[in-house]
């Protein structure tokens, strides 16, 4: 038994161990195919005619699938509990259509994987997705002979609102048929307009509508020409930051993805994580730079029962891209201890503890020092925290008020003598242990431990700088979900 290459699309999307319900059956063959190969165990077929229903009975008669599945005559989902599905799929009908479906079974939006895809009304059916608690997290572009379908991956959920172009065509993701499928919205949206210009009483509101909608449309067309790749992103980032400047035990570079895969759209995150993920699929993202490397510590399996893997699955799913500058951007000029020297308002910056000189004969070591104007220390742990975005902060007094700084983005309490043997009378770090608090008020030095994310998420801002300005043509965003993971009571 085979699939036509648009039910196939969907199929590829249906999770192993669904409990699936196919709306609008007809045939019956996405259930029974799904069945024959063991990725589902059960299955209810319902249409709103007989006629389909009985052909759906057939074909899994035919395939001796008819005890695996349940048929329900019934408009939409009337006759299907919340409890009976966790997959809906609903294809071959107009965007209005599903609308209404979905309107009808409220349910839907909690918890469930919907797999929808409109034969009509798309930007009807996206506007009503997004205004009604709807999430569209993927859209995948499937040809069969001279047609082009779309099939989304859908959840109860909320995404940002939409351009007028995105509306009509999906957010803009690299793919061998996207540039035909934009031309074909294109094509669509000048007829409605000339339908619109010819009218006896002309709608303005409509025409400038589609006005605006043709002009995006072209220009996602120009901004797939104009990308450029994730090998050409890395090479940049590897004269900025050098990756054979990583420490030993690091593991930071290109760690996901193709080299040659094209990049429009980048997203810049300390940590790449399920959200993170979650956050660039919805923009249309191909390529996350982030700081914390997200292979780390001998991963042997990437399966969803990790957290690792489960992110993993998620980049190489969503077709996502993933460069990660570790220790290497700690260390480099304007990494990441200068971007936290200078956010803490830190003046004549040097090196805390220089490593050597890299291939430029720009110096290189973890930590910066620097001066402030003399303080009292809870008058400057106080600024630490507002300057960082911090959720609260943790200090010891070693008894001299602020003058001579040291700062080390991350957990760099192991440095607190470099800092001494500067003259320091402050250090500013993160992840600072119990006996190094102990240890650091014996030794009379301030010690401010200001969070991990706080002192190293400053290089953000930096790295969306280096990138905006190296690929004008590119689109590059500072993650907005990934935050400060701990509270303070």
């Amino acid at each position: 038994m085979e699939l036509s290459p648009r039910l196939m699309s969907i199929a590829r999307k249906v999770p192993k161990g669904a409990r699936l319900v196919d709306v609008g059956t007809d045939h019956g063959r996405l259930p029974v195919w799904l069945l024959l190969r063991g990725q589902i165990s059960s299955a209810i077929a319902a249409d709103l005619r007989k006629g389909p229903l009985d052909r759906a009975r057939e074909t899994a008669r035919q395939y001796g699938q008819t005890a695996r599945i349940s048929f329900r005559l019934c408009d939409g989902l009337a006759e299907i509990g919340p409890e009976e599905a966790d997959t809906v799929v609903i294809a071959g009908m107009g965007g209005e259509t599903i609308a209404a479906i979905l309107e009808a079974a409220s349910w839907t939006r909690q918890g469930k994987l919907l797999l929808l895809q409109p034969m009509t009304g798309a930007p009807q059916l996206r506007q009503w997705l997004q205004s009604h608690g709807y999430a569209i997290h993927s859209e995948d572009i499937s040809q069969e002979g001279d047609k082009l379908y779309t099939d989304w991956s859908v959840s109860g959920g909320t995404m940002r609102p939409l351009a007028p172009a995105e509306l009509w065509a999906g957010v803009n993701r690299r793919g061998p048929l996207r540039r035909a499928y934009l031309a074909q919205m294109e094509e669509k949206a000048e007829k409605a307009l000339c339908g619109h210009q010819s009218a006896r009483t002309p709608d303005q509101t409509a025409i400038g509508r589609l006005e605006q909608v043709i002009s995006g449309l072209r220009n996602m067309r120009e901004e797939l020409t104009a990308m450029t790749t994730v090998g050409e992103v890395f090479a940049f980032l590897q004269e900025k930051a050098p990756f054979a400047l990583q420490e030993d035990f690091d593991n930071a570079g290109f760690l996901v993805g193709r080299e040659a895969s094209s990049v429009s759209k980048i997203l810049v995150a300390l940590d790449i994580t399920e959200e993170v993920v979650q956050e660039a699929a919805g923009q249309g993202v191909q390529l996350i730079v982030a700081h914390h490397p997200v292979i780390f510590g001998g991963i042997k399996s990437v399966t969803d029962q990790t957290v690792a893997g489960q992110v993993l699955l998620a980049l190489v799913e969503n077709g996502i891209a993933a460069i990660c500058a570790h220790t290497n951007l700690d260390a480099v000029e304007g990494g990441v201890n200068d971007a936290l020297a200078l956010r803490l308002g830190l003046t004549d910056i040097g090196q805390l503890r220089q490593t050597g000189v890299d291939g430029q004969g720009r110096p290189y070591g973890i930590g910066r020092v620097g001066l402030v104007p003399e303080q009292p220390l809870y008058d400057f742990a106080m600024a630490v925290k507002r300057l960082l975005g911090a959720n609260g902060v943790r200090l010891v007094d070693g008894g001299k008020p602020v003058r001579t700084v040291a700062v080390g983005g991350g957990a760099c309490a192991d440095f607190m003598a470099d800092a001494l043997a500067q003259g320091c009378d402050t250090f500013i770090t993160s992840d600072v242990k119990y006996h190094q608090f102990l240890e650091a008020r014996a030794m009379g030095l301030n010690l401010v431990d200001a969070g991990h994310f706080p002192t190293e998420d400053v290089v953000c801002p930096v790295l969306q700088d280096w990138l905006a300005k190296r690929f004008p043509q590119v689109s590059v965003s500072i993650s907005q979900r990934h935050a400060e993971v701990f509270s303070y009571l």
